[in-house]
């Protein structure tokens, strides 16, 4: 068995312990390294046989939604989809008062799950006062992050220095009216799904006439100045702030394909009737929006995938994440298809694998905590039967999945598959 930055060379023993004998390889032109462990093994261990099988780090979405806590089927269903796709983190930017419990729970081993970051609820403050006052709740309530929402730009200063001033991060979208080199300025721990930068790429002064910029850009979009894509780097990169792409967002939406095609993708059998109509709905609504006709949308993903790899190639961060359950993303398969996107937009799959491992511990400011399979590292792997970096493919289904410790096989993850199917059987 092989991993990367560790994918190694083993047979694996679980419930609690590992002796491994490793050897570690990372990209291109670096140099391989041993490491052996020598760990006693309990005489109950499951052995599961990595001969001829890869071993990689589990996947972070780092945009990814969790229900609130008054479905707790669904909720679980959702955790559960995560986990069959090797995701073993959730960055949970839907926030709900009942999700630092749910956390706890999850680390505690009373519910099944990825780890959980958990973003408050979506900041709504009508003015600077009361966004200081909502920002000192969420600190206290114990949330990871504030989501940002629909601040008023005026209040976003405000809102900025008191997080700042209590240790606790801002991320999501930018508020209107909130430029993007304000944001960056603000130290914004994340910007999620390019929000702003169509915007800063129209030159100042540009005639828009009564045009406003519409969805993340779309309706500025041919007004776009790809010479100003070094600044809008140049300016994320000195700012460190993340962003978390979610191209499936817009590339699902622009898409010609209609959505009841869409609907007939494997995956939407585990959604809910009610979700896969909202998304139809929703696809038809833009589709007849002004400023997401035809050549728009395609023209805005077409730039967005450019800045995605004029980002990367410029060492500004970029970690992974989809937006799922949102916009015909399912949890844990949406991010099989982003990864795709990615390496469409110019990404190698082994820079794409990296966005959705060591890069999500390295947003989170925990480098030594997971992302990588390493001693000392949080049991979150995945097996698979080919390596990701030759075929993103060979991430999906994984053969089984380590989350925090706990091992789930393939036929586990396909039985609860088959029972969030036949729940939402039309």
């Amino acid at each position: 068995m092989r991993w990367w930055h560790g994918l190694a060379a083993t047979s694996l023993l679980l419930a609690g312990a590992v002796q491994a004998q490793a050897q570690t390889t990372k990209g291109a032109g670096n140099t391989g390294t041993f490491a052996f462990v020598d760990v006693e093994v309990p005489g109950d261990a499951t052995r599961i046989d990595g001969a001829g099988r890869v071993l990689m780090p589990g996947l972070a979405e780092f945009h990814g939604h969790v229900p609130g806590g008054d479905d707790p089927v669904y909720v679980q269903d959702t955790l559960d989809l995560y986990l069959a796709n090797g995701v073993t983190l959730v960055r949970n930017m839907s926030g709900d008062v009942s999700h630092p419990e749910l956390r706890t729970r999850i680390e505690r081993g009373e519910v099944n799950g990825p780890t959980m970051v958990v973003a408050s609820p979506w900041l709504r403050s009508q003015d600077a006062d009361e966004a200081v006052r909502e920002v000192r709740a969420h600190h206290a309530a114990g949330f990871d992050l504030v989501k940002i929402g629909s601040i008023p730009a005026d209040a976003y200063p405000r809102m900025a220095e008191t997080a700042h001033a209590v240790g606790i991060p801002f991320a999501g979208h930018i508020p209107e009216g909130v430029p993007l080199e304000v944001a960056l300025d603000a130290k914004q721990a994340s910007i999620d799904h390019f929000d702003r930068y169509v915007e800063f790429l129209v030159p100042p002064g540009t005639e828009t006439g009564e045009r406003e910029a519409g969805w993340f850009g779309s309706g500025w979009v041919q007004w776009a100045d790809r010479g100003r894509i070094d600044e809008a780097v140049s300016r994320t990169r000195a700012a460190g702030t993340w962003n978390v792409p979610t191209l499936t967002l817009v590339e699902h939406m622009a898409s010609s394909e209609t959505p009841e095609a869409m609907l007939q993708w494997p995956e939407m059998r585990y959604m809910p009737a009610s979700e896969r109509e909202r998304w139809r709905r929703a696809k038809h609504e833009y589709a007849a929006r002004d400023t997401f006709q035809p050549d728009a949308a395609q023209a805005l993903v077409t730039l967005r995938r450019e800045l995605l790899k004029a980002l990367h190639d410029g060492d500004a961060p970029i970690v992974l994440g989809s937006d799922a359950p949102q916009f015909f993303n399912v949890p844990g398969f949406s991010i099989h298809r982003e990864m795709a996107m990615m390496q469409a937009s110019g990404l190698t799959p082994y820079e794409v694998l990296v966005t959705g491992t060591r890069n999500a511990a390295l947003a989170l400011g925990t480098p030594d905590a997971f992302g990588t399979v390493e001693v000392g590292r949080r049991a979150d792997l995945v097996l698979l039967a080919g390596d990701p970096r030759e075929d993103l493919s060979h991430a999906q289904a994984p053969l089984g999945v380590m989350a925090r410790g706990r091992w789930w096989p393939r036929e586990a993850l396909d039985a609860r598959l088959a029972e969030i199917a036949e729940r939402h059987a039309d």
